[in-house]
């Protein structure tokens, strides 16, 4: 009885062994996204099944330009914790060019629209000078890419997007999805970009 109890047990290691990412095929993320105004390919994945990190870089380049991050929480209300959903915003009521209800704010020379859309919440922000006379221009754009491509129809438990109309250079831009205990973040310089990779992740 006594040898039995001694035997160590391997199952736990080559476990863990076997959970690591290395490859992108390996993860939800997509290879190579081909976007609007750039193409970006995956170079490189790391960490397990459960929480790991893709980074994306321009075709023929090694700079990172956007990232998507799968992170598994202990709790629903963690990972709900995770994601910047907006139910209600202030501002002036306007509506997009697809009939979607959305709010209009403007600060601090930019412009703010909003809206929901099924478990998803949308924020669209331009600088005032490039959507002068036409406050919902670059809004207009995201939701017709947005349904163009069925991001907001992946079934979540909620979901955020935030644009901006111009490149950022610290990945400003974001598209996070909850699913139960995990979350996805997308994060990048170029709004539709992110919003491809996003569309493009496998549920």
């Amino acid at each position: 009885m006594v040898g039995i109890v001694a035997v160590p047990s391997v199952t736990n290691v080559l476990h863990a062994a076997s959970d690591s990412v290395s490859l992108v095929s390996q993860t939800a993320a997509p290879t190579t996204v081909k976007a609007t105004n750039q193409t970006v390919k995956a170079i490189s994945a790391s960490g397990t099944k459960g929480n790991y990190r893709v980074k994306y870089a321009k075709a023929g380049t090694s700079s990172t330009t956007a990232t998507y991050q799968q992170t598994n929480y202990n709790t629903k209300s963690d990972a709900s914790s995770q994601v910047d959903y907006l139910a209600n915003t202030q501002g002036q009521r306007t509506t997009l060019n697809s009939g979607t209800a959305a709010t209009v704010q403007g600060t601090m020379g930019k412009v703010y629209v909003h809206w929901n859309t099924g478990s998803w919440s949308v924020t669209t922000i331009a600088n005032t000078q490039d959507v002068a006379g036409n406050p919902t221009k670059f809004a207009n754009q995201v939701n017709n890419q947005i349904q163009k491509q069925d991001l907001t129809s992946k079934n979540v438990t909620s979901g955020a997007v935030t644009v901006y109309d111009t490149p950022q250079n610290g990945q400003a831009n974001s598209v996070q999805w909850q699913n139960g205990k995990q979350v996805a973040k997308v994060q990048g310089q170029q709004a539709n970009t992110v919003i491809k990779i996003a569309a493009d992740a496998k549920d």
